[in-house]
C-alpha cells in the first residue's frame, strides 16, 4: 500500500526523539487516520493532539477535500473539528 502512495506514516519528532505516530490511509482525495499514538512521558505537550493537527494542516496544504478520523467517539476528534456523521441505509 506504501508503494501505491495509500499508506501514510507520520512521525512527530522533538529534539530528535520520537514522540508521536500516526497511520493513514490516502485515498479519493481524503485522508482517512486509522491509528496514533503517542509517548506518555510528552503528554504534557499534547504531542498526541498536535501529531493529528500537524496532518491535518498537512492535508489542506496537499488539497485534499476531506480528513476522516473514522470510526469512534473521542473527545479530540471534536476538539479538531470533527463532525458526528450518520449513514442511513436508502
Amino acid at each position: 500500500m506504501a508503494g501505491a502512495g495509500l499508506l501514510k506514516l507520520g512521525t512527530l519528532a522533538l529534539d530528535g526523539k520520537q514522540v508521536a505516530q500516526l497511520i493513514c490511509f490516502d485515498y479519493n482525495n481524503c485522508i482517512y487516520l486509522y491509528n496514533s499514538g503517542y509517548n506518555p512521558d510528552y503528554v504534557s505537550l499534547s504531542v498526541g493532539l498536535l501529531s493529528k493537527a500537524l496532518a491535518i494542516k498537512d492535508a489542506i496544504e496537499k488539497g485534499k477535500k476531506k480528513f476522516d478520523f473514522l470510526k469512534g467517539a473521542e473527545v479530540y476528534k471534536y476538539h479538531l473539528g470533527g463532525k458526528k456523521f450518520r449513514f442511513t441505509a436508502a
